[in-house]
């Protein structure tokens, strides 16, 4: 490899400059760097998602708050108030969802179980308060009472629930989440949200 010099003169200054046109530039050294560093990242990213599937999902459950689809809560037209009864009954939300570039209508976006009780009627969101997982209805033991007996039960982490939406044990930390319901000439509508799970504090 040659290496040429040449001299600068300036005033009474003399600048000797080595002149080496096969080196490489600091910013391509700069440039290099930073793409080695990329790839080796990307790469202990895929190798971790793809040999520790269980921890990424785990990942997901701890931070479940922030990846809740945002619902800023608005009435949906469900059935008459005639044909609800006691044991609670359970409906799917359906609406439009948007992103940055499409509409899909008619896409299911929550579910929710109503009931009435005398004159009262009640709804509750279909999902646990604890991690999120779908309620369902069965008969179950009351941990109360030791009867079997149907209620809300939760099948992921076996917590269990009264009609009414109150705990009765398991890991929730709160009630079901319950949803505003009015009635306007017999029919019931009822406002749909989201909820933060894993926190005893109910909040959108």
């Amino acid at each position: 490899m040659s290496k040429k010099n040449r001299v600068i003169v300036s005033g009474e200054n003399i600048e000797i400059v080595s002149d080496n046109s096969n080196a490489p530039s600091i910013e391509t050294k700069e440039n290099n760097s930073r793409r080695d560093f990329i790839k080796v990242a990307v790469a202990a990213g895929v190798g971790v998602c793809a040999v520790g599937t269980p921890i990424c999902a785990g990942t997901r459950m701890v931070l479940a708050p922030g990846f809740q689809e945002s619902q800023a809560g608005q009435f949906y037209p469900l059935t008459t108030i005639n044909a609800l009864t006691e044991k609670p009954q359970k409906f799917a939300i359906v609406d439009s969802k948007r992103d940055a570039w499409t509409t899909l209508p008619d896409q299911k976006i929550g579910s929710l179980f109503v009931r009435k009780v005398g004159s009262e009627v009640s709804a509750f969101h279909a999902l646990c308060p604890h991690a999120g997982c779908m309620i369902q209805i069965g008969t179950k033991k009351n941990p109360k009472t030791g009867n079997e007996e149907e209620m809300f039960y939760c099948p992921c982490h076996a917590a269990h629930f009264r009609f009414d939406g109150t705990r009765l044990d398991g890991v929730s930390p709160r009630d079901l989440d319950s949803l505003e319901v009015k009635i306007e000439n017999g029919n019931v509508f009822v406002k749909f949200e989201n909820f933060t799970f894993g926190i005893a504090e109910k909040r959108t």
